[in-house]
């Protein structure tokens, strides 16, 4: 009986030492894996916000400024065609009497110009003049070139590819821009804006027309060619999705270029979407714009959770789309699925090495315990106590 009674107590000391083990072991296990798994979300969080989508926005807004300063090169280089150059002066060669008389002029036909809609016989003889058919024809081969119009130095027109609202054009603001003080102009680009001859949403690019320095003998009649003129284009703001479409990340991802003053959409993932909604995560882009970081998750109407990374224009800009952001998102479900999956391999890693050193806990505690509980305490006790006697 005593015998069993001793049994009994080693057999409760068996657990104890086991909740031992894992009470050291278990809690430095369990930090480890929660570190190393945090480290984790935080790198991939940061590699698909910040490198991935942010990466993208980033190549997608110099794209886009290569493309728009190409297409402001592109007008500059026709506005420099000899004919339109002859036309301009032509044009300017026209005018006679003082200032005063020739603004009333102007005023005048403007006026009779605008209450007619241009159903006039010498607006019909500007529209089908050959400089018109010349500006039609490169609007053929550029479809993205909506209205082509070229004025003179007062800012009357001279010739466009169809019928305008208006025949004065020297109190539009490109026009005023581009032709400066008239000793040396300058381009101007607008932003997306809604214009009425175009009936949609253009972008305005107005290059000076400059005549040429005729030298007088070893000596120009002046140093720099004079403004003569003004060319103007609008650009189709559609034509901006085609670089904005092009970038698709995964199933879900998509490109949006936004106004950071108001967070309106000037070009959405598709053609249509153009100046017709706000950013639903503005309050989140302005807030992450302040801060280090280039990516952010916000959520949509409908309660979909997106991952985005943003880009401004690249500096310098034209002031015309200084404030353009270049954002490209995609659904947060499809961009941390690797993310998921990985953090699930892990789990079943560290489960598994969890269920490896128990396993080695028990039989190394079956090991240790086993010769203990072959021993007879009592018997070794009275067998040391007899040695001990016989010793003295």
């Amino acid at each position: 009986m005593p015998k069993r009674e001793d049994g009994v107590r080693l057999l409760a000391l068996e657990p104890r030492l086991l909740l031992l083990f894992l009470a050291i072991g278990g809690p430095v296990f369990l930090v480890s894996a929660l570190l190393i798994l945090g480290w984790l979300r935080g790198e991939m969080n940061r590699t698909i916000g910040d490198d991935m989508l942010g990466g993208a926005a980033v190549h997608t807004a110099r794209y886009l400024d290569t493309y728009l300063l190409n297409n402001l090169t592109n007008v500059s280089v026709i506005a420099a065609t000899p004919s339109l150059r002859q036309a301009v002066e032509t044009s300017n060669r026209e005018y006679t009497g003082s200032a005063e008389v020739i603004r009333e002029r102007l005023r005048r036909q403007d006026q009779e110009w605008v209450e007619k809609r241009g159903a006039l016989v010498w607006a019909l003889d500007i529209v089908v003049r050959d400089t018109s058919d010349f500006l039609r024809e490169i609007a053929t081969f550029n479809p993205a070139y909506d209205e082509i119009l070229l004025t003179d130095r007062q800012g009357a027109l001279v010739a466009a590819t169809n019928l305008t609202t208006d025949y004065y054009q020297g109190d539009e603001e490109w026009w005023r821009s581009a032709f400066g003080d008239g000793e040396q102009g300058a381009f101007y680009m607008s932003g997306v804006i809604f214009d009425q001859s175009a009936g949609g949403h253009v972008l305005e690019m107005a290059v000076p027309v400059r005549d040429v320095a005729v030298p007088v003998g070893d000596v120009p009649s002046h140093e720099f060619p004079q403004v003569i003129g003004v060319l103007k284009v609008e650009v189709r703001a559609t034509d901006l999705s085609s670089v904005i479409s092009g970038v698709r990340p995964g199933e879900t991802g998509h490109a949006l270029l936004v106004d950071r003053r108001d967070g309106t959409v000037i070009i959405g993932s598709e053609a249509k979407d153009v100046m017709a909604r706000k950013y639903p995560g503005f309050s989140r882009l302005e807030e992450t714009m302040g801060g280090q970081e280039r990516s952010f998750l916000t959520r949509d109407e409908e309660g979909t959770v997106w991952v985005a990374g943003f880009a401004r224009m690249p500096e310098p800009s034209p002031s015309a789309y200084r404030d353009w952001v270049v954002l490209v998102q995609q659904e947060a479900d499809e961009a941390h699925a690797a993310m998921r999956h990985a953090t699930l391999y892990l789990l079943v890693f560290f489960v598994g090495i969890g269920g490896v050193i128990l396993l080695m806990s028990l039989y190394l505690h079956w090991k240790l315990v086993r010769p203990i509980r072959e021993i007879d305490l009592r018997e070794e006790m009275e067998r040391l106590g007899i040695a001990e006697s016989e010793a003295r």
